[in-house]
């Protein structure tokens, strides 16, 4: 699946073939995320997280998720839940029907990156120059000041042990 600032999400075969255009929003999609049985795509909007089933028929779920644009998503294939971060500073954590389940304080920085680990243990968060380390309830346990400006991707190794993550310089 692809996306961008026109907004159009599209999803597209294993050779390269446009499939279907599966939604088209008002503004940028900034991050996207398949649902752990791949039925879904949960996708960002402005201050908005939606959920558009690959069904057309299937009801679409959408929520005001942050105070300013959402920058980040990622959602968890073995506990279902969903963490984003945006604009406004703050990373969340969210049951796949909206529901907020964790709400940070503002931090210092835009929350430019999420990351969940495979396990559903633990996520990364990354903005300009840290990167925190949160257990599944939202709760940080570590903070990292990197000299990376904004950290824009993180990646878990596969035992969850590890993460790299990369920044904007």
């Amino acid at each position: 699946a692809t996306a961008g600032e026109d907004g159009v999400v599209k999803i597209w075969s294993r050779s390269g073939m446009l499939r279907s255009t599966l939604a088209q929003v008002d503004s940028s999609v900034y991050s996207m995320w398949w649902s752990p049985d791949s039925s879904a795509l949960c996708f960002t909007s402005g201050k908005e997280v939606m959920i558009k089933p690959l069904q057309p028929q299937a009801k679409q779920v959408a929520w005001k998720a942050h105070d300013g644009t959402v920058m980040a998503v990622d959602w968890n294939s073995v506990n279902n839940l969903i963490v984003t971060g945006g604009e406004d500073r703050k990373y969340k954590v969210w049951d796949s029907f909206g529901r907020s389940l964790y709400v940070s304080k503002a931090l210092e920085f835009t929350v430019t990156s999420v990351s969940w680990s495979s396990n559903g243990e633990l996520f990364a968060v990354g903005l300009y120059n840290s990167i925190r380390l949160c257990d599944r309830t939202g709760w940080t346990l570590s903070r990292e000041h990197v000299e990376s400006g904004s950290v824009t991707a993180i990646s878990w190794t596969s035992d969850c042990t590890q993460l790299a993550a990369v920044g904007a310089n």
